[in-house]
């Protein structure tokens, strides 16, 4: 829908030490009428000053730059100006690595920078670019700051356990704001959880193994980017992999991940809604099924699946979801039995995989955590 002439247009400071890169950005973000460039930066110096200057809505930021990487920029202004950040994200292992990090330290979400024909490709991905800096400038004030978690690793040696296939599956889905609130979630889970852990995260190829490394860098329990044909056991947790559906299957008896490219669904491969419904349809009432924060409606069928084959259902709470559109889709569906805050999903999740475990049913009501 069209601006009326009194409503302020999202104004967005474009960071990048390519003329080239910050033209293709300009010309996409011009051309949709609630968006402006305000402002532009060469790297993260400038940007320092220009975010002070201008005070934008949204950034977007480069990672490698001269003189101040994007990183520290972040970090800065997390301090100074806080502001959303959308990275624009090489597509290398450094460049992965340091996209997750940025994540950490509080950047909304991130854009692939493509390799190689740039205008071609950045014009491709107009639609995504608008719509992350449209979710971005409406994110609330208290997620802004900066977000550089004490995690530490996980200092004593996972102890190697008999792989045991999984009796109980946790079907988790997340999308923007997921790397950050995961990576506080994960650190809870138990090295005794009774139960296997399928995520799918919305990113692009690449940045999911980074992903799934810091995971379990953090976590007690095993975590990897899932592979075709894994079997899925318990005390694991698998990430779907980017440009990847994962869903669940049965093979010579025993659960496994399966690994396909169906056409997108809701815009998005990896999707969550396959592997939730597949779950449910493998593991029956013995499905916990988590959506957290993240835009669309992505998980709510998952949702659905699950709590009509007698699993428990989890939503992650407004006040603590950087965006609450997967969330609040799910909640709508009336499936979900219990809406907890951040701090609170993974003692949900061990309460609900513990009640299976025992031979419980499903909650029944809705129940709201505080």
């Amino acid at each position: 829908m069209p601006l009326s002439p009194s409503t302020k247009k999202i104004r967005v400071l474009v960071v990048d030490d390519s003329a080239f890169m910050r033209k293709i950005l300009r010309d996409i973000i011009n051309s949709d009428p609630e968006l402006e460039v305000c402002c532009e930066a060469r790297d993260g110096v400038e940007a320092i000053e220009m975010a002070k200057l201008h005070r934008p809505d949204v950034i977007t930021l480069d990672i490698e730059m001269p003189r101040m990487n994007g990183l520290d920029a972040l970090r800065v202004i997390m301090k100074q100006t806080p502001t959303p950040v959308i990275m624009i994200s090489a597509l290398t292992q450094e460049g992965t690595e340091a996209t997750i990090k940025a994540l950490e330290y509080g950047a909304i979400d991130f854009i692939p920078k493509p390799s190689s024909s740039i205008s071609i490709n950045m014009k491709e991905m107009k639609d995504e670019i608008i719509a992350k800096i449209k979710e971005a400038a409406k994110v609330p004030r208290r997620f802004l700051e900066l977000k550089r978690m004490r995690i530490l690793r996980i200092q004593k040696r996972k102890v190697k356990k008999p792989s045991v296939s999984a009796r109980t599956v946790v079907a988790m889905a997340a999308s923007t704001g997921g790397p950050q609130s995961l990576l506080k979630v994960f650190p809870k889970f138990p090295d005794n959880l009774k139960a296997a852990v399928l995520l799918v995260q919305h990113m692009p190829p690449g940045f999911t193994r980074s992903f799934a490394k810091r995971l379990d860098s953090v976590s007690k329990i095993d975590v990897k980017e899932a592979e075709d044909g894994d079997p899925i056991e318990e005390g694991k947790g698998y990430v779907a992999p980017g440009d990847y559906h994962m869903e669940v299957k049965m093979r010579g008896g025993k659960p496994v991940i399966e690994l396909n490219k169906k056409p997108k669904i809701h815009g998005v491969r990896p999707a969550a809604d396959p592997m939730m419904i597949t779950a449910a349809d493998v593991f029956g009432r013995r499905t916990v099924g988590v959506v957290m924060t993240g835009m669309g409606r992505d998980g709510a069928q998952g949702i659905v699946a699950i709590k009509k084959k007698g699993g428990i259902t989890i939503a992650q709470d407004k006040e603590t979801s950087i965006i609450f559109g997967m969330p609040k889709a799910a909640i709508e569906t009336g499936m979900v039995d219990y809406v907890a805050p951040l701090d609170k999903i993974a003692e949900t999740v061990v309460m609900a995989v513990n009640k299976i475990n025992r031979g419980g049913a499903s909650g029944g009501s809705l129940s709201v955590f505080r």
